[in-house]
């Protein structure tokens, strides 16, 4: 089974931190790279090592520039960026997908297959992370 890449981009919180030190623990199944967010060349360093998904802080996410975040999605289209809201116990999800439509009937089919949104919750047990998810 191969490891999935996960780029964790961090200014070094404890929060972040913490995390990755969880993280760490299943080096079965993710292969980690921490990336500051204040090098700049982080969204290049990124592209290199071809994450299948980025794993940011809330707090950290402000740092980063919206326009970075789209470039990330348009050099790796199938990118996942995660959101930890950890002060609300939150995990947000951000994924881009991409159809062919010529016309609006295809747009309408595209919202309507994708109208169920799902919430993650994230939870510090004290056997580790768990993570449930909660459609709505």
């Amino acid at each position: 089974m191969t490891n999935s890449r996960i780029a964790i981009l961090t200014g070094h919180s404890l929060l972040a931190d913490g995390i990755i030190s969880r993280l760490r623990e299943y080096p079965e199944s993710l292969e980690l790279r921490v990336f500051d967010n204040n090098e700049p060349n982080v969204i290049a360093d990124i592209e290199t090592f071809h994450p299948l998904a980025v794993i940011l802080e809330e707090s950290e996410s402000q740092q980063i520039e919206q326009h970075s975040l789209k470039q990330l999605l348009n050099i790796l289209p199938s990118l996942i960026i995660i959101y930890l809201r950890l002060g609300q116990s939150r995990i947000q999800i951000i994924q881009s997908e991409q159809y062919p439509a010529n016309g609006v009937r295809e747009l309408v089919d595209i919202i309507q297959q994708s109208k169920d949104h799902f919430s993650y919750i994230l939870t510090d047990t004290a056997r580790g992370l768990s993570v449930d998810h909660v459609v709505g």
